[in-house]
């Protein structure tokens, strides 16, 4: 049987609960949602920092998981280095225990595969249990998977290989390059960046709010994976 068609939305790094740094983070969010309603989505990725730290009020829990009810597809969410997935996370809440049944967290430091199987699609993320130099999101990938379209999800710092900048959560571009992705969502740059390598997909997605001074909308990337083209991504202004 052939790949279906499917669509992705991915985006990162919205710090709810952060009024002063973010102020409209939750604006954003309900952006995102409602444009992966109307662009007919398959699936919604989020690669991280979906909070700003582990102190925030349930209230912004809250928020975040009414517009995760909002959707009827399923959401896979990757912890990054503002909410963690240790001991004391926010993921780890009580509050979470009444998440909607669309929503999926990567919790193993070691990754894991998320699986949808009806729509031969897997996805694979390692969740952050500290921002450190000793953690690197996408080392070692997974062995390749056959018949099925295969999605990795990382949060972390892009840095050409021999930097040796000591900075924490590093993803190298031979990493990006040997993996069997079909594409890579990643988390924690600020703006939307494609840094693909060789015949691998791997996008920044930015945050989905208007960054610093900047005269555009904020954006999320758009994912087509089709069996005859394979994938196709764009970035994706919202609508103000």
């Amino acid at each position: 049987m052939p790949l279906p068609k499917l669509r992705l939305i991915h985006t990162s790094d919205t710090h709810l609960g952060d009024e002063l740094g973010h102020p409209a983070s939750n604006d954003a969010l309900v952006k995102v949602v409602s444009e992966t309603i109307l662009l007919n989505a398959d699936f919604l990725l989020i690669a991280g920092d979906v909070f700003d730290n582990e102190r925030i009020s349930n209230d912004s829990v809250e928020f975040f998981l009414s517009q995760i009810s909002r959707l009827s597809i399923p959401v896979i969410l990757l912890p990054g280095n503002h909410d963690l997935m240790h001991q004391t996370s926010i993921y780890r809440r009580a509050i979470f225990q009444e998440s909607p049944d669309n929503l999926y967290i990567f919790k193993k430091e070691s990754g894991e595969i998320i699986e949808f199987e009806e729509k031969s699609i897997k996805f694979w993320g390692k969740a952050m249990y500290e921002h450190s130099p000793f953690f690197h999101p996408l080392s070692p990938t997974p062995k390749q998977v056959k018949n099925t379209w295969f999605i990795g999800m990382a949060h972390g710092h892009f840095e050409e290989s021999g930097t040796n900048s000591g900075r924490s959560s590093l993803i190298f571009p031979n990493e990006i390059e040997d993996s069997h992705f079909d594409y890579i969502a990643l988390g924690h740059w600020d703006l939307y960046t494609d840094i693909s390598q060789g015949d691998t997909a791997a996008v920044y997605s930015g945050c989905p709010m208007v960054v610093g001074h900047r005269n555009e909308p904020g954006s999320i990337s758009l994912v087509d994976l089709d069996p005859n083209k394979g994938t196709i991504h764009k970035q994706w202004h919202l609508k103000s």
